[in-house]
């Protein structure tokens, strides 16, 4: 053996490889190169094939899955499919139209607005889901969440929405999505290939960003238009079930008004075809920063809690309410009293209208018991706007400064005492303040009172004691030591109280009235008779008394020791009193007659 073949046997060189080796390795890796690349264009080719296939049955399958949910036309603009990490799936211009029973019951109305049928009910701007690769036959494709952004619900005025009573929803009746006129509007699904049937799409959960809720008003070509109910929806999760039954939610939204934060968490659903006001609902709610200030006529910060169930129609609702600073829009922004409510009602998420079945509340130390409702004036009076308020309050417990609290901006009432009191509240719709059209009709009682203005609780002092034959106690008893009792029936119309029985005692002396007081301008316009249990004599004492010994005869009326005419005006800062001589001597029985009923006090 030579050298250099003991040198190639002991591995210790290497020959240079021979030129025609070289040349059939170069050759081979080239059609590995080449076999992979058709391989991977194949794959490529088969994959752009399968996609471009599989977006128009993935299409067809969404907007049937939704055609049999809402028993309406469907359309979709389009949907993009990208197998990243699975199927992504992205869907713009989503829309579905209100089912055909209602559009056909609109149709045929006689004086129904129809301008809302060409448009779509929901719109979707976007939409998008993962779904995973594996598709197996007989099973749905499983989409863990569908994000959608940009929603618009628009509902039909409640008018044009036809209730349960339709033929398509009566017991034996073809249900809608059976009629020809449902079949004939139903967007047809685009064709399937036949080799491969679209499995169905099981959704575990939706989330949607940025949606908005307007129900249409009912227009009056002859009045201003009105403008829709606006509710922003922040946020809105939705869990289906996955068996076609209720569908979990979570909601945060911006209420339209008053205007303030909802968070609400519950079930609504099954969707019932033909009638969207009778889907079930149910869940409980918190409502955060409600500024009443966006309602007209009153103010404060309301917060509340609650549960509700029932249909959207009619929505059993009961809750509490706290609003720490309930007082008047007018009155300054540091005054207001607490007011927290227990309340039961019954509301139509349809419009709005809602019937208090009662509220419970609190207003500082008063206690209030309401029944009523707050309802669309245009249900009322045809082309009416704003929302027209019918209660009957019952206080059979309170303070009359809780009330007067809520009305004034100084910092102490003008009256404290114990209150009583049933009467009706009407509060109709219009842009004048609330006293200007606030309308009562009731009666009370008022009793352990006394008034804050010194010179008016001094001239009750002096009535009294007076009344009572001591008029040298007037300089060393304490005013608020008086203590008064009122009672009476009264009407509250275009910012003015009447009182036409007014009953007012002290120890000694009653005075029955009849007048107005101007609740915006405290202005004071009454007049009666003050009956004092003691003579003319004995209320004025020492040598005047028993120079008037001889009136006392004359000033004897009406049951009272002394009975004289007066009359009181000016304002409730600066009353005036005064006695009305041409009444001296006179029976007076204009109280009596203005209102025969003055004994039925509460």
């Amino acid at each position: 053996m030579t050298e250099a073949g003991a040198e190639s046997a002991n591995g210790s060189a290497t020959p240079a490889m021979p030129a025609r080796r070289r040349s059939r390795l170069r050759r081979w890796l080239m059609w590995i190169g080449f076999v992979v690349g058709v391989l991977a264009v194949a794959a490529g080719t088969t994959i752009a094939i399968l996609l471009h296939r599989a977006e128009p049955m993935m299409r067809a399958s969404l907007v049937d899955t939704l055609q049999k949910r809402f028993h309406a036309k469907v359309e979709l603009d389009d949907l993009h499919v990208s197998i990243l990490d699975g199927f992504w799936v992205e869907g713009r211009g989503l829309r579905i139209w209100l089912p055909p029973d209602i559009q056909d019951a609109v149709t045929t109305g006689s004086d129904a607005d129809v301008s809302w049928r060409s448009q779509p009910w929901i719109i979707v701007g976007k939409m998008k889901f993962h779904a995973s690769w594996r598709i197996l036959p007989g099973k749905p494709i499983v989409v863990s969440v569908i994000h959608i952004e940009d929603v618009r619900v628009q509902l039909p005025p409640k008018e044009d929405r036809p209730h349960l009573s339709m033929p398509g929803n009566k017991p034996g009746v073809a249900k809608p999505e059976d009629t020809p006129a449902a079949q004939a509007s139903v967007q047809q699904p685009s064709p399937k290939p036949k080799f491969f049937k679209m499995p169905p799409i099981e959704v575990g959960k939706i989330e949607c960003q940025a949606a908005e809720l307007v129900i249409e008003r009912k227009q009056d070509s002859t009045k201003p238009p009105k403008l829709p109910l606006d509710f922003q929806l922040r946020k809105i999760t939705l869990t289906p079930d996955g068996h076609g039954g209720p569908v979990a939610f979570v909601v945060d939204m911006v209420n339209a008004k008053p205007v303030g934060i909802i968070h609400s968490t519950g079930h609504f659903g099954p969707w019932v075809s033909g009638d969207p006001g009778s889907l079930p609902v149910e869940g409980d709610y918190t409502f955060d920063h409600a500024d009443l200030g966006t309602i007209k006529g009153i103010a404060g910060i309301l917060s509340s809690t609650g549960k509700y169930t029932g249909t959207l129609r009619r929505i059993e609702t009961e809750g509490d309410t706290k609003t720490p600073d309930f007082r008047l829009e007018r009155v300054d922004k540091g005054s207001g009293v607490l007011l927290t409510t227990h309340f039961h009602a019954i509301v139509d998420g349809t419009n709005g209208n809602t019937y208090l079945q009662p509220v419970d509340a609190m207003l500082g130390h008063t206690h209030i018991v309401a029944k009523g409702q707050v309802v669309r004036a245009s249900d009322l009076v045809a082309g009416a706007q704003g929302h027209d308020i019918t209660l009957h309050v019952d206080v059979d417990r309170g303070r009359i400064e809780d009330i007067l609290n809520m009305s004034a901006n100084s910092d102490k009432p003008f009256m404290t005492g114990n209150l009583a009191l049933n009467t009706s509240f009407h509060l109709p719709p219009g842009k004048e303040s609330v006293w200007d059209k606030l309308q009562l009709d009731g009666q009370f009682h008022l009793s352990q009172s006394r008034f804050d203005n010194d010179k008016m609780q001094g001239r009750i002092e002096q009535l009294s004691l007076r009344g009572q034959g001591k008029p040298k106690e007037v300089k060393t008893t304490d005013p608020d030591s008086i203590l008064s009792e009122v009672q009476g029936h009264f009407k509250l119309g275009g910012g003015n109280l009447q009182l036409p029985d007014l009953d007012y005692k002290v120890p000694g002396a009653e005075i029955v009235a009849h007048g107005t007081y101007g609740l915006r301008e405290g202005s004071l316009a009454f007049e009666g008779d003050a009956r004092l249990d003691a003579s003319i004599s004995q209320i004025v004492g020492g040598w005047k008394g028993l120079l008037l010994k001889p009136a006392d005869r004359y000033l004897r009326k009406n049951g009272a020791g002394t009975d004289v005419p007066i009359h009181v005006n000016g304002t409730r800062k600066e009353p005036k009193f005064g006695v009305d001589f041409d009444r001296l001597g006179k029976t007076d029985n204009s109280a009596k007659e203005a209102n025969p009923e003055k004994d039925q006090h509460p």
